[in-house]
């Protein structure tokens, strides 16, 4: 079959509508998934690109703000090769974070971009393997990279719900990165209080939430000069990502209301033992508390909607009720001996500040027999 000049002119227009709709970056490769700033490690991103063009590439922070420029408008034609040194556009080391690429790829009018944190992962479960008095560790794998919120208490089964109520007294890991694989956690086995061994108490539990990371994050370690919470105030512009409606737990949120706070408990109608390590009640009256939520994420979690559970002994005493100031009380009369009392102030959005007091009522005599 013979094909005239114009037959290959069609051709060759068809040939050149279909090279300029096959995507310009063909695909993503980061060399490694951590970087240590105090060894002066460097991560190198290499990327395939279908045509010759200029790309954009940018490094951000987990809340979608630029952190570094590695490449502005750079002539590519097919391979490229970007290094971080895990800096900032500043020349210092980030903080212990995942960070992300962005690349952004034109040619004329053509244009084409690779941004895969701008798509959020769903949060799913995961099982602890075990936890290792000994070495204080806490096991667990994780299938991918990935976020993570660990928390430690007591549940035991509702009859009612069929569900595991109890108090989180510790949260382990609050929505920090990890690599995937094998994972080991240190922690000392203390409730938030650092008076109460939580892995000895009846009915203990782990809960392990994850979220992916972004394909091809960067999880950066061993800064020890700042915290991530600690640079938000600093850091300028705004987010380059999608703006998003928050629907479900942790989902869409900015550091500032992703992460927990501490909570502080402070009874107003009872005395501290140094002797005893405890709070001393005369049980003749309900015990008032004055909570307060502490840290950097304090301000911003202070403004969710939120409820709060109250726990005596690992037991939920009422149903969660709608928190609208900062005293609550604690019926304890006529319950004579040492008591854990756990308070919860759970944001609708997913963060808990968690902590527990323990309580003496009565004497001497009567917290004998008390349980503790």
């Amino acid at each position: 079959m013979r094909c005239t000049i114009t037959c290959l002119l069609a051709v060759l227009a068809i040939d050149v509508a279909h090279a300029a709709t096959k995507p310009a970056i063909q695909s993503v490769k980061v060399d490694r998934p951590s970087l240590n700033v105090a060894a002066g490690e460097i991560a190198t991103l290499t990327v395939e690109f279908a045509r010759p063009g200029a790309a954009t590439v940018l490094i951000v922070d987990r809340d979608g703000y630029l952190v570094r420029n590695l490449a502005d408008a750079q002539p590519v034609v097919q391979f490229a090769s970007f290094g971080w040194d895990a800096r900032d556009d500043n020349g210092q080391f980030v903080a212990d974070e995942a960070y992300s690429f962005k690349i952004e790829w034109r040619s004329g009018q053509d244009r084409d971009a690779y941004f895969p944190a701008d798509n959020r992962g769903q949060m799913t479960a995961v099982d602890a393997r075990s936890y290792d008095r000994r070495s204080a560790t806490l096991s667990y794998t994780l299938p991918q990279p990935s976020r993570v919120h660990i928390q430690a208490g007591t549940a035991i089964l509702d009859p009612k719900t069929k569900q595991l109520v109890g108090p989180v007294m510790k949260t382990i890991v609050n929505r920090e990165p990890r690599v995937g694989g094998s994972i080991a956690e240190h922690w000392a086995g203390f409730d938030e209080s650092g008076a109460v061994y939580v892995p000895d108490l009846e009915n203990f539990v782990v809960a392990i939430a994850t979220t992916p990371l972004p394909e091809n994050s960067v999880v950066t370690f061993g800064n020890r000069q700042r915290r991530f919470v600690e640079t938000l105030s600093s850091r300028r512009g705004t987010s380059l990502f999608t703006s998003r409606a928050h629907r479900e737990h942790h989902e869409a949120l900015r550091t500032e209301d992703d992460v927990s706070p501490a909570l502080k408990i402070e009874p107003l109608n009872a005395s501290w033992s140094a002797g005893d390590r405890r709070w001393i009640a005369k049980g003749e009256e309900a015990l008032k508390l004055r909570l307060s939520a502490e840290g950097p994420t304090a301000a911003s979690f202070r403004a969710h909607p939120a409820t709060v559970e109250l726990f005596i002994d690992g037991r939920r005493i009422a149903e969660p009720f709608r928190k609208d100031g900062d005293i609550v009380t604690v019926p304890l009369v006529g319950q004579p001996g040492t008591h854990r009392i756990s308070v919860n102030w759970n944001s609708q959005w997913g963060p808990v500040a968690a902590n527990t007091i323990e309580v003496r009522v009565g004497s001497a005599e009567s917290a004998a027999g008390g349980t503790r």
